[in-house]
């Protein structure tokens, strides 16, 4: 971590929502920052030569609510393009800003920004210079001629977008850093952010303000502490840039959706971020909707009740650390971290769930087994637990008893408004204790951390298990709204489990699997395979859906394994940075494999692309048989 960069500078308010401030920054008609709101965008998947399909598939993006349309442009031709796909969506009516997408090429980005509203850069290919990584051929001397060679490209740029008044995006990916950073930084937080703050020097060097941010990365723990890094650094320098978020190749399905709002939640919850995508391995248009939701939630803490600050003295926000906490039970200590049901133990038992939870907390005990397979939480009922005898006992803090029998656990249910001495004495005296951590604020993450966070200033070790309770009827709603709750509490290390509760109408296995979801997106406890695929652009060389879909079938039962599936090189070696084993676009026809970042067999045909993948993971010994 940055030496210098204070624990709070990343917050405007660690205790109450408030945005972050901003300048403003207007792409076309679109202001980004300020006091604008939150931006929703997403990307085309089609060929950018295709002028129709690219224009047709804007106006799908459009119409579902995007406020911005990204589109690749990897070559001259492509850019050149730009011009006849942005008259088509002009002569349909649309005048929502388009943004060219540029990797490598700064020609290409020349030309697109004589036409589009917003050019995106990454710094880590911008000059052209394909990864070596000869990491140690970088003395003092040839690191600082190479960023005077960057300049020489950059400049020009800048100067085009002045004349054109066309904003940029500079965005940082992990795993795309250049080979200069790297020698410098590795491929860690503090390289992503400096070579962000190296591109915005040279632009405030060159009187060029019109620039959005971004720092991205498929590990939502690496995107949340490394954005919150940015923001720091930024204000160090006096710089207040409006920042772009979004978790990279987050995948499909309920893990796209549980990952986008994990990480991108984390930040929104404080106040982070102006503009935003949840990049889906779907059609673009299912992107904006979950977007939308994710920002109406989080909007929904604005105006919430007060919550008192405590000191911030073991706060992390720019690594993660794991609070200290000693075991009860099979929870805190060094255990992973817990999954609780809450419902009916039979309705939980035979629910379709991808996974079993480590206890359940049994709403009506009437119905319970003599020996119950998985350990139940019942409140305080002596004979249902004598019924009941692989169970725990529940209270609240306003019947928290003078004692608890040595050899038993308590699951003792708290909220902040509980954190006071009598509390505090009871903890320290009785080890054995779980806290089930509530809140009815509207900002209820930030009202949960302030209780942790409270713990740990009196050092106090009892393990804490998340409690969050929602009335939804519809899945993906229940997925947004608990994955932004809970994500923060986890990718910071403060909580030690989760139960989540829900009154709608959803199926007991949805808010079961919803649970494993966030602690697997967060990065704590790992039950399925890890799917890192991209969402597709005009550089995709294959049916992404349909082969991330194939994919996902033959090896979703391979627990802990990282698997990317990328559509072509540009999003694949290095942004695939944390995958064991990578399915990676070559051609048109064929498909690169790779096993931690390394090339194993090359060009391989599409049809039979997938079985090979499935060999080579039993060659390594990564492949069990499912069940």
């Amino acid at each position: 971590m940055m030496s210098s960069v204070n624990i709070q500078d990343y917050c405007e308010d660690l205790f109450n929502y408030k945005r972050n401030s901003t300048i403003e920054v207007k792409v076309g008609n679109v202001g980004i920052g300020g006091s604008n709101p939150v931006r929703i965008q997403s990307m085309t998947t089609t060929d950018t030569n295709d002028t129709r399909a690219t224009a047709e598939q804007a106006i799908r993006i459009i119409e579902a609510g995007g406020e911005l349309v990204r589109i690749t442009a990897q070559g001259r031709r492509e850019a050149e393009n730009l011009k006849n796909i942005k008259k088509l969506v002009r002569k349909d009516g649309y005048d929502t800003p388009l943004v060219a997408d540029i990797h490598f090429n700064a020609n290409a980005a020349l030309i697109a920004a004589r036409t589009v509203e917003k050019v995106r850069i990454n710094p880590g290919n911008f000059t052209g210079d394909a990864k070596k990584f000869d990491l140690d051929k970088y003395s003092d001397e040839l690191f600082d001629e190479e960023l005077e060679r960057m300049k020489e490209k950059i400049v020009p740029f800048l100067d085009t977008c002045k004349e054109h008044g066309t904003a940029i995006r500079i965005g940082t990916n992990h795993g795309s850093l250049s080979d200069r950073i790297m020698s410098r930084y590795g491929d860690t937080p503090e390289g992503m952010v400096e070579a962000c703050m190296e591109y915005l020097r040279i632009c405030e060097e060159n009187d060029f303000h019109d620039i959005v941010l971004s720092i991205k990365s498929s590990n939502t723990r690496v995107m949340v502490h490394t954005v919150r890094l940015l923001v720091a650094a930024m204000k160090k320098e006096g710089m207040h840039y409006p920042l772009h978020l979004g978790v990279t190749e987050a995948g499909s399905e309920d893990e796209g959706r549980i990952k986008s709002a994990v990480g991108s939640g984390a930040l929104l919850v404080d106040g982070i971020g102006d503009t935003l995508r949840v990049s889906l391995t779907e059609a673009p248009e299912n992107e904006i909707p979950v977007a939308r939701k994710l920002v109406e939630h989080i909007s929904k803490h604005k105006g919430h009740k007060t919550i008192a600050p405590v000191p911030v003295t073991h706060y992390s926000p720019y690594e993660f650390n794991r609070r200290k906490t000693h075991q009860v039970l099979n929870i805190g200590g060094d255990k992973t971290a817990a999954v609780i049901a809450k419902g009916d133990y039979n309705g939980i038992m035979n629910a379709g769930c991808m996974n079993r939870p480590d206890l359940i907390f049994v709403d009506d005990p009437s119905d319970i087994p003599g020996q119950p397979v998985i350990p139940l939480i019942l409140p305080v009922d002596e004979g249902e637990r004598k019924k009941a005898r692989n169970s725990y006992p529940y209270v609240e803090f306003s019947g928290m008893p003078s004692s608890v029998p040595d050899g038993t656990a308590l699951f003792l249910g708290v909220t902040y408004k509980d954190a006071g001495e009598e509390l505090f004495s009871f903890l320290r005296s009785h080890k054995n204790v779980i806290l089930l951590l509530s809140s009815d604020n509207e900002n209820r993450p930030v009202e949960q951390r302030a209780f942790i966070l409270e713990l740990m200033n009196r050092e106090i070790s009892n393990p804490v298990i998340i409690v969050n309770e929602y009335n939804e009827d519809e899945k993906e709603n229940f997925q947004i709204a608990s994955s932004a709750d809970a994500g923060i509490l986890f990718l910071d290390g403060l909580a030690n489990g989760i139960m989540l509760g829900n009154r709608g109408a959803l199926p007991q296995e949805v808010v079961v699997d919803t649970a494993f979801g966030i602690l697997q997106a967060s990065r704590v406890r790992f039950t399925s395979t890890e799917f890192i695929s991209c969402p597709g652009c005009g550089r995709t060389l294959f049916n992404l859906e349909e082969i991330t879909r194939e994919i996902k079938a033959r090896t979703k039962h391979l627990k802990g394994l990282k698997i990317g599936i990328m559509g072509c090189i540009v999003n694949g070696i290095g942004e695939m940075a944390d995958a064991d084993y990578g399915y990676v676009g070559a051609g048109p026809d064929n498909v690169s494999l790779f096993r931690n970042r390394e090339l194993i067999k090359k060009n391989i045909p599409n049809d039979r692309a997938v079985e090979e993948l499935i060999n080579l993971i039993k060659q390594f010994g990564d492949w069990v048989d499912p069940e």
